[in-house]
């Protein structure tokens, strides 16, 4: 629809509602006879009886005359101007001279009060509507085109200007008219009704007339005031109020700009609407700007009730009250209207659900940085209180929940650390535990899909908990060591009394939004809820067993930490579900006591001067300690003899047990002295014994040093083909062994130059993986590029997240499909050189490999 159609039709709507069509001033009518006066009465001469009839016929002539006289003088004068060429054509208002204001208030009288002073006429009108409707036609169709004029101007600030301009000049025509006509209004009360009707009705006029041009100039020039006098735009810092310093001058500019638009009628509802769609947007970026990011714990008394509210709170019902509830009485009393207590009331309101709302959208960032962030959580505390908001809440918070944590990039530490922060956090804001039951289902659900969820639970229960390790907060959830060694766990009653209520003298009924399965907590346990998080007690236990046992299998002197853990969890779960526990935890302080004792006795049965081999041993029970890998191969004959001795000993201890050997699972500390060098390496069982195989009598290679093949080991130790491959790759990378092809290897009693250089330039070319391994990438023999180097850590990486958070193990095809699949860029190795990196891994300690599958080394 094209803009003069859209006008046509407001033109239309606008002339139905305020008639536009008025009559013009009367013309001076011709005389009928030469020399007779206008209006005058005929001659008189007609006989007396006819003269009473004729008088009367005279007085209505006369009556009607004297109004058409009186019509015509007066409308000439309050005309408006036919033409307007500008806004300062409507400031000439026409001359006046005395005989003309003489005649114009002679005339008056008889136009205002036609019914007193001219009874007989018979065609009157009312000269107030008639100069209404004079000034609506000339508003429509000289006044608004300058408006649309004024509205096209480039500067917003002349926009405005002119358009004030314009209509004040207008204002001023239009009301001299009316002004002269109302001096005639003998009653006082009269002619103000008068005038405040054409005021009315101007201003109605006017307040139609708004263009987008004003609007859009408007529009800024408010906004800036109202954001300088409020404060938008300044960080809330503590303090309890403050104000900008230019505050003053820009409400004494806004309250000028108002009385104007008041002025010439341009302050009525679209500007009440448009001033209020500010005010409300002024209040969202206040909110925004000043609260947002603000956390800081702070508490301020209010004065007049006495009640302690959160610092941002307390600033913004304040701010509220002193600062937005003040401009709005002050802009609302110019304009005629009025602000109530209850108004202020409601903006309050207003405020702090739009605050709450901030919150909630930042409780994700406030649990990740709990508790520095406890002002943002009193903030919610405060003003969550319906259950619509609650609602909010937790639909919020669940959504990102799914967007910033639950997937396969976050880590499952991440994960549990985020958990604790949540439990903490919602008991905080709801000691109910209903908003965190209501959030928590996906996070449980995909914690459950994680493989090593429990092993870092239970390994960050055994954690230390007051070690400053920065490291070993990175890689273990040391915040439940810490937990669990607070008083009030050290002084937790059984669960099972836990969970009676008949003597809670503090019991209240469960929450209105509770779910069917709620249970009302009695404190905030975080290591209860996020045990119970991870699946049912006895698979958690069942983890607890495997990781205990492999830290009393371990070369630690102490194992203080095991045991007061095992004592707290004992107090949860009850004695008889870890009594494996306590029996290996005994037969770990026996076996301390017997391998003293058979040490001794095998001591004082060596000859004298027989090579001294320090031989330790663990005795374990074998039906309380979990499944334990057996694998058997032949130990080297010194170490078979102090076996034998061992049993022979512990048989006289222990008439009714016998021992059985778990060779896999010990360690030794061997000593090669090589030609040029001594090599002192803690290793495990099967790699002492794959090097022993290298020493006395053998094949040897054409520099005379030590070699065996692969078959040769493999048939005099009777070893898994995996543990041996594995021990020999172990030997190389410590420049023991060297692989000359075909499943050879020679003892390198020498390192030439060549190859001490080529060791250094390997030290310092490598990245950290290969540091770790000691051997070369694949596609490099002797160095590495930066871009092999960086894709080298890519990989690696992606291998770590697969591991983690995909499957636990896999094997090398699968590896390799997804690696080619998820990777932007593909993977550019072959299945033969990612074999190869593998293995470097494996020989560094960060992988194993079992079943043909690849998988995390357990540390």
């Amino acid at each position: 629809m094209s803009a003069l159609t859209v006008r046509a039709q407001r033109q239309k709507i606008f002339k139905a509602v305020f008639q536009t069509d008025s009559s013009q001033p009367t013309p001076r009518l011709p005389s009928l006879e030469p020399g007779e006066p206008f209006g005058g009465p005929p001659p008189a001469t007609v006989n007396a009886s006819a003269r009473g009839g004729r008088r009367h016929a005279a007085n209505d002539v006369s009556d009607q005359v004297r109004w058409d006289r009186a019509w015509h003088l007066v409308t000439s004068r309050i005309q408006l101007p036919s033409s307007v060429a500008m806004e300062d054509s409507f400031g000439t208002l026409p001359p006046q001279s005395q005989d003309t204001e003489s005649d114009f208030y002679d005339a008056l009288p008889i136009v205002l009060d036609p019914t007193a002073n001219v009874p007989l006429a018979t065609h009157t009108e009312d000269v107030l509507l008639w100069h209404a409707r004079q000034v609506r036609q000339h508003f429509v169709n000289h006044v608004l085109p300058l408006l649309a004029a004024c509205a096209g101007l480039a500067d917003t600030a002349q926009v405005v200007a002119s358009t004030v301009n314009t209509l004040a000049a207008a204002h001023r025509q239009y009301l001299n008219g009316l002004l002269l006509v109302v001096r005639g209004i003998p009653s006082e009360p009269a002619a103000e009704a008068a005038t405040s009707t054409f005021r009315r009705d101007l201003h109605a006029v006017i307040g139609n007339s708004w263009t987008q041009g004003l609007i859009n100039a408007l529009n800024p020039a408010l906004r800036r005031l109202l954001r300088t006098i409020l404060g938008t735009g300044r960080k809330f810092d503590g303090r309890n109020a403050f104000e900008d310093p230019n505050a003053s001058g820009a409400r004494e500019e806004l309250l000028r700009l108002l009385e104007s638009l008041q002025k010439v009628g341009l302050a009525g509802d679209k500007f009440q609407v448009l001033f209020a769609e500010l005010m409300d947007g002024c209040m969202r970026d206040f909110i925004q700007k000043a609260y947002a990011g603000v956390w800081e714990a702070l508490e301020v008394k209010d004065p007049d009730s006495g009640s302690v509210m959160p610092g941002c709170m307390a600033h913004l019902c304040h701010w509220v009250e002193n600062h937005y509830g003040r401009l709005a009485v002050e802009v609302f009393s110019r304009l005629g209207g009025q602000v109530k207590w209850a108004d202020v009331e409601q903006w309050r309101e207003i405020a702090i659900g739009r605050l709450a709302t901030l919150r909630i959208h930042e409780l994700f960032d406030i649990v990740l940085h709990w508790p520095q962030t406890r002002g943002g959580l009193d903030d919610l505390s405060y003003s969550v209180t319906t259950p619509q908001r609650r609602l909010a809440l937790t639909d919020t918070f669940s959504a990102a929940l799914q967007h910033r944590l639950l997937h396969p990039g976050r880590s499952t530490l991440e994960i549990l650390q985020t958990y604790i922060s949540m439990i903490r956090t919602f008991h905080a804001l709801d000691h109910s535990k209903v908003l965190l039951d209501r959030v928590v289902h996906a996070l449980q659900l995909y914690l459950c899909q994680r493989d090593d969820a429990i092993r870092i639970v239970v390994t960050g229960l055994l954690a230390n908990p007051k070690g400053n390790d920065a490291n070993q907060a990175k890689t273990k959830l040391v915040e439940l060591a810490v937990i669990i060694n607070e008083a009030s766990q050290l002084q937790r009653t059984a669960i099972d009394e836990e969970d009676l209520d008949w003597d809670d003298m503090n019991w209240v009924p469960d929450p209105v939004d509770a779910g069917v399965n709620y249970k009302r907590p009695k404190n905030e346990d975080v290591v209860g809820t996020l045990i119970s998080a991870l699946g049912s007690q006895d698979l958690f236990i069942k983890e607890f067993q495997h990781i205990i046992a492999e830290r009393l299998l371990s070369k630690q002197p102490g194992f203080q930490q095991e045991i007061k853990v095992l004592g707290l969890l004992k107090k949860r779960f009850g004695e008889h579900a870890l009594q494996n526990c306590d029996v290996m935890v005994k037969d770990i302080q026996d076996s301390r006591r017997l391998d003293a004792v058979l040490r001794r006795k095998i001591r004082g049965a060596q000859q004298p001067g027989a090579p001294a081999l320090s031989y330790h041993s663990r005795i374990l029970s074998r039906l309380f300690w979990p499944s334990l890998t057996k694998e058997t191969f032949k130990v080297p004959a010194p170490v078979a003899d102090i076996q034998a001795q061992y049993e022979a000993g512990f048989e006289q201890l222990k008439s009714s047990r016998k021992l059985g050997w778990l060779h896999s699972l010990g360690t030794a500390t061997v000593s090669l002295e090589l030609e040029d060098r001594t090599i002192d390496v803690e290793c495990k069982t099967y790699e002492a014994a794959v090097i022993f195989e290298f020493q006395g009598e053998g094949t040897q290679s054409d520099t005379g040093a030590q070699q065996r093949t692969f078959d040769e080991i493999w048939q005099s130790l009777m070893m898994d083909e995996d543990a041996l491959e594995l021990a020999l790759r172990f030997w190389v990378t410590k420049k023991v062994l060297k692989d000359v092809g075909n499943r050879t290897y020679v003892v390198m009693e020498r390192l030439d130059s060549e190859e001490a250089k080529q060791d250094a330039h390997d030290d310092t070319s490598v990245d950290d993986g290969a540091e770790a391994s000691g051997s070369a990438s694949p596609k490099k023999a002797k160095g590495v590029d930066p871009k092999e180097a960086e894709r080298r850590t890519i990989y690696w990486q992606f291998i770590l997240g697969m591991l983690t958070n995909s499957a636990p193990a896999m094997p090398l095809s699968q590896i390799a499909m997804m690696m080619k699949m998820l990777i932007a860029d593909g993977c550019h190795w072959s299945n033969e050189e990612l074999q190869e990196f593998l293995e470097e891994k494996i020989a560094a300690g960060e992988l194993e490999l079992a079943g043909g599958k690849y998988r995390l080394l357990k540390k």
